[in-house]
């Protein structure tokens, strides 16, 4: 007899003495398939009420939040004026010596300063759109 028939032995047992109704004991293998066979004849857990995505949505709303998003946007203007400092002018180099034309000199600071005021002017926006609409979008 091969371990598959042997286990298939074991699970006949089992759902034998479940049948019966036998006490436990005689076969700890035997057991073990026990209960696996009374968790198979459990009934399934009760469906989703219909109204659950809501109760989700309602349960995902925070009021809190608005911090954490001004706090992500503040984070990544950081990123992006770190990188602007110190990526540009090295990308700038790596131009000029591939393509070899003199690129003329560019306005680092008033860049950067561009960049900041878009960010604040996005970041307005979508308070405001937030507060008036009660969106959440990005």
């Amino acid at each position: 007899m091969n371990a598959n028939d042997h286990e298939m032995s074991l699970q006949d047992q089992a759902e034998r003495a479940e049948r019966e109704g036998l006490a436990a004991g005689s076969d700890p293998r035997v057991d073990r398939y026990r209960l696996v066979v009374r968790a198979l004849r459990q009934p399934l857990e009760p469906q989703l009420p219909a109204d659950f995505a809501a109760r989700v949505a309602i349960a995902m709303q925070r009021d809190g939040d608005g911090f954490e998003d001004v706090m992500v946007s503040l984070l990544l203007l950081a990123m992006g004026v770190g990188a602007l400092f110190f990526l540009g002018p090295v990308l700038v180099n790596a131009a000029r010596t591939v393509v070899d034309v003199s690129l003329p000199p560019l306005p680092w600071r008033q860049a950067a300063m561009a960049a900041i005021c878009i960010a604040a002017v996005w970041a307005m926006e979508r308070g405001w759109m937030r507060a008036h609409t009660g969106s959440r979008r990005l």
